[in-house]
């Protein structure tokens, strides 16, 4: 009976000391004081608990959870408060843990006491740098889970800190999203976009505007912009300017955490997908900035996002399944095998939209900024809803999303050596004073008819024999919704021009290889069309393929 009063004492004078030495600057020494044996919690399985050999009672831990805790077997766990941070361990394994400086806690410091609602937050800003000083801990002992053996847990002997990483391969990255911010009012943008404007044109609700309270608690602690970058080590979070407590971690706590993740997590699909992402954190270059002052805080930067399909038709990304099997039809990846497609890159910039299969370019669109804004003009009359069209533009040119699409190989199937970078270069076409010509003139009546084919009526071509074909009359109508009076496609020597009413709108640029490349992809989808006919497949590609970069090709369409 006389321990328990010998303890208390021990206590109270560790606690005089080491406000003693808080006070003398302890907390900025590098390391704790002295280190204060953790409590032991001897745990039992209805969720009661024993300190000291006395019933506390219930500690708001479930007995369920004890149960999948058992089945983890994790016989012991520690939680320590030291100079580094707040630190965990699973049966004496170092598990990721919550990382803090002098820097941090200040930061902690000073915010605290402007956070409305928090009770003794001046208090418990006070005490934190004590809580550096001196290093508290409570162990909590679980009840072996029966046909266990007791396992021979090490006891704490200090505090410890993660392995920095050195040479890391980036497996994640990097990435830059700075796409989200929030004006004065808590009213969010994306890429400078108002959600409330993609909110009217989708027809939906996007939660996203800042609850009044959190407003103000963020203009209360005068905070503009928070930043998160993942990085190999952990997680970093900054207010401003100003360092927050993030996590730490290293490939041994990645790996440990893994081991104890089955306790926590009883989802099977969710845990085989934290299971692949956890082996490429040690790798991960990561940063996500929001502002709340409406100008971004970091402009959105992606390296090229590696997209995997398999056999069965899922999507991983980075490795990771994100997408469950079928998501793509698996009669897609069979038709892109058939063309000994391995990867489609993707990338959207701002002058236009590159392609390549295999690191082979394909022919692009490109476009100019004057000439964007009439084609979104006319989408949004055509899809009815320009604001929609330019506000997905916006926010879509903003981010410049970047994709490698890899297909797995046909069987049987050599792998195609394929560059890490893809340049999208199309050599240029010399013209050929003696390429063909081709010149027509079409009218188009108000139902869409084509009534004229160059010098050509259709009354006069109907008595040959030939009947002209008509347009889409919703087309007809859109275009002259938006002002269209003439449509000319226009083919210069490796590129196709579009233009609406003279004025350059979008252009295909391309040249034999491109055409041949793309030729070769489309042939397995299209079963019923002349591609399909060997014969003339063959005239396509070795006739007429070989001449069409420079062929003077004038197509006008009046719409009258």
């Amino acid at each position: 009976m006389q321990a328990r009063p010998k303890i208390v004492k021990i206590l109270a004078v560790a606690l005089i000391v080491s406000l003693v030495l808080a006070a003398c600057g302890g907390g900025t020494t590098g390391k704790t004081w002295f280190n204060l044996p953790s409590v032991r919690v001897n745990l039992q399985p209805d969720g009661t608990a024993r300190v000291f050999g006395l019933n506390i009672g219930y500690i708001g831990i479930a007995p369920t959870l004890i149960q999948q805790l058992q089945s983890a077997n994790i016989q012991r766990l520690e939680v320590r408060i030291g100079y580094n941070g707040v630190h965990v361990y699973a049966n004496g394994q170092d598990l990721p843990y919550l990382a803090w400086d002098q820097a941090k806690v200040e930061t902690i410091q000073a915010i605290l006491p402007r956070l409305p609602g928090v009770p003794n937050a001046q208090l418990i800003a006070d005490v934190l740098p004590w809580l550096r000083t001196i290093g508290l801990g409570a162990a909590i002992n679980l009840p072996v889970a029966p046909g266990r053996p007791a396992l021979n847990i090490p006891r704490w002997t200090g505090e410890t800190a993660i392995t920095p990483a050195q040479n890391v391969q980036t497996t994640i990255g990097p990435i830059t999203i700075g796409s989200l911010t929030f004006d004065r009012t808590g009213n969010p943008f994306i890429e400078g976009v108002p959600v409330s404007v993609l909110e009217q044109a989708l027809g939906i609700a996007l939660p996203l505007a800042l609850p009044p309270d959190l407003l103000a608690i963020l203009q209360g602690i005068g905070a503009e912009n928070v930043q998160v970058k993942v990085q190999p080590n952990g997680i970093d979070l900054t207010l401003g300017n100003r360092p927050l407590p993030g996590i730490a971690w290293d490939s041994q706590r990645l790996t440990a955490l893994g081991q104890v993740l089955p306790a926590f997590v009883t989802d099977a699909a969710l845990l085989e997908q934290i299971n692949q992402v956890l082996p490429l954190l040690a790798g991960a270059d990561i940063t996500l900035a929001v502002s709340f002052t409406g100008e971004q805080a970091a402009a959105t930067e992606l390296a090229p996002i590696s997209v995997d399909l398999t056999d069965g038709g899922a999507v991983r990304i980075f490795g990771i399944s994100v997408l469950p099997d079928a998501t793509v039809d698996p009669a897609v990846i069979r038709q892109l095998q058939s063309a000994n497609v391995q990867q489609l890159a993707v990338s959207l910039q701002p002058g236009g939209l590159f392609l390549a299969a295999n690191g082979e370019t394909l022919p692009s669109i490109v476009w100019t900024d004057a000439s964007l804004s009439t084609v979104t003009q006319v989408a949004g009359v055509l899809l009815g809803s320009e604001q929609l069209i330019d506000s997905v533009l916006n926010i879509a040119l903003g981010i410049g999303p970047n994709l490698k699409v890899n297909v797995p190989p046909a069987p049987g199937a050599a792998p195609v050596e394929i560059p890490d970078e893809i340049t999208f270069d199309i050599r240029p076409t010399e013209p050929d004073p003696q390429g063909a010509t081709i010149r027509l003139r079409l009218g188009v009546d108000a139902r869409g008819n084509v009534t004229q084919l160059g010098g050509f009526t259709a009354d006069e071509l109907g008595q040959l024999g030939l009947s002209l074909p008509s347009i889409d009359i919703d087309a007809v109508n859109r275009l002259r919704e938006a002002g269209i009076r003439v449509v000319q496609l226009d083919n210069d020597p490796g590129r196709f021009n579009v233009r609406f009413d003279g004025s350059d709108i979008i252009a295909l640029v391309y040249d034999r290889e491109a055409l041949e490349s793309v030729l070769e992809i489309a042939t397995p989808f299209a079963t019923e069309t002349v591609l399909a006919d060997p014969g003339l497949s063959q005239i396509i590609r070795e006739q007429l393929l070989p001449l069409f970069p420079t062929t003077n090709l004038d197509l006008t369409f009046v719409l009258e």
